[in-house]
């Protein structure tokens, strides 16, 4: 167990949320920004899911009183989805408006398939009155083109990502290679459509696509990234004057992410040892 601790702290800043703003804070010091997020999903207790919603809100308050240059990432799963979807959008509507208030971004992160829809239907809800909040899309679910279609028009800001859950091959393509296409045709789409979203990968070939494109476009585009994952390229694109931004997730609910991370992508092995033993 202590070697699986060490091994995951490589990429989540601790259990407590003084480690993520630390983490937060190097990073804002070599010039890349922070998403912070607090480990915990598929909450169906009540009582559970009214806690972590104040440990999201402590995340904001945490970021106004330290400065640190941070926005705040939030699974619906953790904050009451599944015990109910308006008690959900309650919840991330004040989430949002505190947000707000304090000048803080709020990204709401995707999950599996099952609560796409849900996701989906509360953050355009939700971007209806705050404008400071962003939404995942998955390039790998067969059905994002026409949620990212929407989303635009609505004026949502997205986050691009490939999908880090298996999903049935009727409704996700499968293949790295396919979800790789559908992520370079998603992010073709947001370069004319958007004047702002995330790119959020550690592919080489789609990050270089991605800023050979918005040579013609010039659109606000930053790249998203985990913590403790690709550093040389991170520190590589901002000193070229890109934004780099890490995902640092924090707290005891380590392991199952540390799994999942590594299980579903098994790419990540190769790029967490690179990143460990610096080759």
């Amino acid at each position: 167990m202590s070697f699986l601790i060490r091994f995951a702290r490589q990429w989540i800043a601790g259990e407590i949320l003084d480690d993520a703003i630390i983490a937060a804070k190097k990073e804002n010091k070599a010039g890349i920004g922070a998403i912070i997020n607090f480990l915990g999903e598929h909450v169906r207790d009540a009582a559970r899911a009214k806690k972590n919603v104040e440990e999201n809100i402590r995340i904001l308050e945490r970021i106004e009183e330290s400065g640190a240059r941070a926005s705040l990432s939030i699974k619906l799963t953790q904050i009451g989805l599944e015990t109910g979807r308006d008690i959900c959008l309650s919840r991330v509507e004040k989430i949002a408006g505190i947000a707000a208030s304090k000048n803080i971004f709020v990204w709401v992160d995707m999950e599996n398939s099952p609560y796409t829809k849900d996701t989906i239907e509360i953050y355009l809800e939700i971007l209806k009155k705050y404008r400071n909040t962003g939404i995942a899309i998955q390039s790998n679910l067969k059905r994002s083109e026409n949620d990212i279609t929407r989303i635009a028009a609505a004026g949502g800001t997205i986050r691009l990502v490939k999908g880090a859950y298996r999903e049935n091959k009727e409704i996700a393509y499968t293949s790295r290679k396919d979800v790789a296409i559908n992520f370079s045709k998603l992010m073709g789409y947001l370069l004319y459509k958007s004047p702002f979203f995330a790119i959020a990968t550690h592919d080489d070939l789609l990050i270089n696509e991605a800023i050979e494109a918005n040579k013609a476009h010039q659109k606000r585009v930053e790249f998203q990234m985990l913590m403790g994952v690709r550093e040389e390229l991170k520190y590589k694109l901002v000193s070229n004057g890109f934004t780099v931004v890490d995902y640092i997730p924090y707290g005891k609910n380590w392991l199952p992410y540390s799994v999942r991370r590594v299980r579903e992508r098994k790419r990540n092995i190769l790029l967490i040892f690179r990143s460990i033993f610096d080759f």
